[in-house]
């Protein structure tokens, strides 16, 4: 084919429809509650670190060691916040790829994680394990679903 010039671009299929795609009007809904649920890590983030210095837990250590004599206390507090980091990345990817197709489905699965997610930071931060329950329960009925909706969302996309 002909030389192109350095400012000359060749347009691609794939490139002409990504240039004019546009996004939903209510994808603002989907940036709302991805912001929100950045709020969670924060929010576990404080709780971390106010427990460090009640339980005098140095950095960098993680986790306390057993033998620590607020390991548990500790312990449950630093774990309800890894244990949301963990799922972080997947459920924002989620919610901004859904979001694109389905955004208010996306941002109100990504606002029910964020509410189950605070009430388990909460739970599990009281030092008994058991009571992360009910905030586990919750995030997972906004995480479950968006993992649904990322296969369907894909499939309209692909027969669209």
């Amino acid at each position: 084919g002909p030389h192109l010039r350095h400012s000359e671009t060749r347009v691609t299929p794939l490139a002409a429809q990504m240039a004019s795609m546009q996004l939903p009007s209510e994808y603002g809904w989907t940036l709302v509650a991805l912001g929100g649920a950045v709020m969670t890590t924060m929010y576990g983030g404080i709780k971390v670190a106010l427990a460090r210095k009640k339980f005098d837990v140095k950095y960098p250590t993680l986790y306390a060691e057993s033998s620590h004599k607020h390991a548990k206390a500790f312990n449950c507090v630093q774990r309800a916040h890894q244990q949301t980091l963990e799922w972080m990345a997947p459920v924002m990817v989620m919610t901004a790829a859904n979001g694109l197709v389905f955004p208010i489905a996306a941002a109100r699965c990504c606002a029910v994680w964020t509410v189950g997610k605070i009430l388990y930071i909460n739970g599990y931060s009281s030092g008994d394990p058991e009571k992360r329950q009910v905030g586990g329960l919750i995030s997972h009925l906004g995480d479950l679903p968006l993992i649904i909706m990322t296969f369907v969302a894909g499939h309209k996309l692909l027969t669209a």
